[in-house]
């Protein structure tokens, strides 16, 4: 029997439709998107996920370290609350930090204020942000400046920051 934090990984990994994905995003997808759990139970989660070489990271990329695919994944996965607890009680071993990009560490939760001071909902912008990455296969702080012109709010400022950070990667 597989275990559950395979499943875990077999689930995200399906759901997203590709094998290669950020720290960030997974944070962000596992937490605000899908709802699986809080930020940081996912980044516990992402943690323990390397460190018992389930998925495997190189530089800020992560992506499985074996085919998941032929792995059976419950239609509508969800992890248990045995699952959580076990991922807040066991200390997971430190694999190397997960590095967001050195540009702006904080770019994307940046931009997630702007919105708000905007009248952007973040139950609205976090959504939008992640289908415009999805459909353009774009970094999520490009889809965030794309969301934030379209809703009106002046990006001037924003995109060298922007640039930068998804140059650098």
């Amino acid at each position: 029997m597989t275990d559950e934090l395979t499943v875990c990984a077999a689930a995200y990994f399906r759901s997203i439709g590709k094998d290669v994905t950020t720290a960030e995003e997974f944070v962000m997808s596992t937490s605000l998107e899908m709802k699986w759990m809080s930020p940081s139970d996912s980044k516990l989660t992402l943690k323990m996920l390397i460190a018992k070489g389930i998925l495997s990271q190189k530089g800020e990329f992560i992506r499985p370290a074996s085919d998941l695919s032929a792995l059976d994944v419950p239609l509508a996965y969800r992890p248990s609350a045995d699952f959580l607890e076990m991922i807040r009680s066991k200390p997971a071993p430190e694999p190397a930090p997960i590095q967001k990009t050195e540009a702006d560490p904080d770019l994307f939760h940046t931009m997630m204020d702007i919105a708000k001071k905007n009248g952007i909902e973040t139950k609205d912008f976090v959504p939008a942000c992640t289908r415009i990455q999805k459909r353009l296969g774009i970094d999520v702080g490009a889809a965030a400046l794309i969301v934030l012109r379209d809703n009106g709010v002046d990006i001037t400022e924003l995109t060298d920051t922007v640039y930068n950070s998804v140059s650098s990667q």
